[in-house]
């Protein structure tokens, strides 16, 4: 599976990744190594083995793809969820189209750092 790293807490070696089937979150936890994990930073794309175990989506074995390919997204996403707040727009329903879509920029390509400001107002 391929995702992208939407917050990381480098000092208890944990990551929170955006899955590439766009479903749950999925959560990585090393507590017994320092692993590539503690490198993480947001919007790293990265690949891992998915683990679901309960009701939780797991990241095993995580590995760096390429640093900062996303930078922008979690601040896209934080900016989409405002925005939907303050126009009072229902989130997307399953099948709806792409009209409340965070489109990915990868780093390096137009509209990599504010792509969804002007999608969303």
């Amino acid at each position: 599976m391929y995702g992208v790293v939407l917050w990381s807490d480098k000092k208890h070696n944990r990551a929170v990744i955006w899955c590439e089937d766009h479903r749950n979150l999925a959560f990585y936890k090393d507590e017994e190594n320092l692993s590539e994990a503690s490198l993480f930073v947001p919007g790293d794309l990265v690949e891992f083995d998915l683990r679901e175990v309960d009701d939780m989506r797991l990241a095993v074995d995580p590995s760096i793809v390429s640093k900062h390919e996303f930078p922008s997204l979690p601040g896209d996403l934080k900016l989409a969820k405002a925005n939907l707040r303050r126009n009072k727009i229902a989130p997307p329903k399953v099948g709806s189209g792409r009209q409340n879509v965070v489109v990915l920029h990868p780093h390096g390509t137009p509209g990599a750092h504010r792509a969804a400001e002007s999608s969303y107002r």
